[in-house]
């Protein structure tokens, strides 16, 4: 079932259930949710049998361009998830040697973080497949379309960054 029926037949039960609520937010999170879906089933092909998992392998991405190491915090809120769920991430990471944790010299409640060298080797075996993946996956959108997503997305983004 595509997104759009599936999110306007619920939106319809709960039209009928709840008059009142307005389901209008459906429209766009549905397609989101929905979206999120598609490319993680697509990914799946990608990071089958790797080292990493999708989560692990972003970490490492900002990590491999950081022109200096980071900390938890500005990683979770580059990846925009919570300092727990990056906290977990680098864990992992860590006690596999892709990143390094040294002491913050003015915080010693922080940790420097940096990608290893094998951490980087890795990242940069598998990054190009989910370039690759990710543009065969927008292939059917011609440029001038790709560029009104893109810029639907950001309008999007910058409406919902203020709330957060």
């Amino acid at each position: 079932m595509e997104a759009a029926s599936y999110d306007a037949g619920i939106a319809a039960a709960w039209s009928r259930a709840r008059p009142e609520l307005d389901t209008s937010p459906m429209d766009v999170f549905g397609r989101l949710r929905h979206l999120h879906s598609l490319h993680d089933l697509a990914m799946e092909k990608v990071f089958e049998g790797a080292a990493l998992n999708p989560a692990e392998s972003e970490v490492l991405v900002l990590l491999r361009h950081a022109p200096q190491p980071l900390v938890a915090g500005q990683l979770a809120r580059q990846r925009g998830c919570s300092r727990a769920a990056i906290s977990k991430i680098l864990i992992k990471l860590d006690q596999r040697g892709l990143v390094s944790r040294d002491p913050h010299p003015a915080d010693r409640r922080a940790a420097l973080i940096r990608i290893t060298p094998v951490g980087a080797e890795l990242v940069d075996a598998i990054f190009p497949g989910q370039l690759a993946l990710e543009a065969s996956m927008l292939a059917r959108l011609g440029p001038g379309r790709r560029e009104q997503v893109v810029g639907a997305l950001d309008a999007l983004i910058a409406a919902l960054s203020p709330g957060l």
